[in-house]
């Protein structure tokens, strides 16, 4: 096996090059002053998007945040206040705002809006109302959320939620993020936080559903399902195209530039990158420097039988069955360390250590399962 120099990488490039290729959709954040719009914001996404982001004013009420920490754009419209012109100087506003995004091509344009309501007014308004069929008349994929729903007992939340289904006739979910464990408890049969994110997720086109995914505070099986679907996939058709001329196993480290890249992409999307420069340099160095023996070493267990149109001779080609089926158990495995230790960050216990998670004998571990629950050529 040719020696493969882990110099040879840089992998803060890498991951640059992986955040230049992922498209940010664009979400409109609405609703009235004290709406609980930076609570639903920092629920889902977590409360160092907007700190993170440089708050951008665009025009009149209206910020952006955006930053390359993060794969999404959130445009939060200034909270209006009571009073009918002042109410009509902010819908008008976001409609003329809406209407000149249009005019700078598609990656610029609103993908979708979400209104807020505060459960606690009790009430849906008819600026409220407004405002929801302004949005869908620009035909933009829009939901309410309505907030604080730990604020109003069962019957006012259904007058509520039927103002909002019959005037607007729009998807309707309802949050809360009361800090009362025992609170949360009671609310969780009302609360709709993962029908609001699938919602979302249904809405964007698919080109948009990464960056959205990716931008998740946890999540971590939409992460893995992302990665298994979507990701890995993308790598394994460039190691097959790299294989189609037969490589020789010790020219096997040009598959190695597609596996590196691919495990950054993975870093990136379950947000570990932002965790630390040396994880992303361990994570990357242990793909450099074990892929390849990994490959060695599976043939002489006999490993390689396994994968489906593959011959046991000795000092066979790496065929682009061969090259694709390993990228994908290298990417399986990876996804899989990513997932374990998300958990755990989440969960928070967070690790002292990333061997407790990422080292070679676990990701050679994960290859073999993931080759053997796939010997008969599924999902590769």
């Amino acid at each position: 096996m040719s020696d493969i120099k882990v110099k040879n990488f840089d992998f803060q490039r890498e991951l640059e090059k992986v955040a230049a290729g992922i498209r940010k959709p664009n979400i409109l954040i609405c609703g009235a002053t004290g709406a609980g719009k930076s609570t639903v914001v920092n629920w889902i996404f977590g409360k160092n998007v907007a700190a993170t982001g440089t708050g951008r004013p665009l025009t009149r009420g209206i910020t952006e945040y955006s930053s390359e920490e993060t794969s999404v754009n959130l445009f939060d419209t200034e909270g209006y206040e009571i009073g009918e012109e002042k109410i009509s100087a902010y819908r008008d506003n976001v409609e003329k705002w809406i209407e000149e995004r249009r005019e700078g091509g598609l990656a610029g344009q609103i993908h979708e809006a979400w209104y807020c309501i505060s459960a606690a007014n009790k009430r849906v308004t008819d600026m409220d109302i407004s405002v929801v069929q302004t949005l869908l008349e620009k035909n933009i994929p829009t939901v309410v959320v309505l907030t604080q729903l730990d604020c109003v007992d069962y019957e006012e939340y259904r007058e509520m939620f039927r103002a909002v289904t019959e005037n607007c006739n729009v998807h309707c979910f309802a949050t809360s993020a009361h800090e009362d464990q025992y609170i949360q408890e009671v609310m969780e049969p009302y609360i709709e936080w993962e029908a609001l994110i699938d919602w979302a997720i249904r809405e964007l086109d698919d080109s948009l559903k990464e960056g959205f995914i990716g931008s998740l505070a946890g999540h971590v099986q939409k992460k893995q399902e992302l990665v298994t679907k979507k990701i890995i996939p993308i790598y394994t058709t460039a190691a097959a195209g790299v294989a189609a001329t037969p490589i020789p196993f010790s020219d096997a480290v040009l598959l190695e530039p597609i596996q590196v890249s691919m495990a950054m992409h993975i870093l990136r999307t379950y947000g570990l990158d932002k965790v630390s420069e040396e994880l992303i340099s361990f994570v990357g160095s242990l793909v450099v420097t074990q892929a390849g023996r990994m490959l060695a070493q599976s043939l002489t267990a006999g490993v390689l039988k396994m994968i489906p149109g593959v011959g046991t001779a000795a000092g066979i080609a790496v065929n682009t069955v061969v090259a694709s089926t390993f990228t994908a158990a290298i990417g399986a495995a990876l996804s899989q360390s990513c997932a374990n230790y998300s958990k755990a960050v989440f969960e928070g216990s967070k690790p002292q250590s990333y061997p407790e998670f990422f080292d070679s004998a676990i990701l050679s571990g994960f290859v073999e399962s993931w080759l053997k629950e796939h010997k008969n050529g599924k999902d590769t």
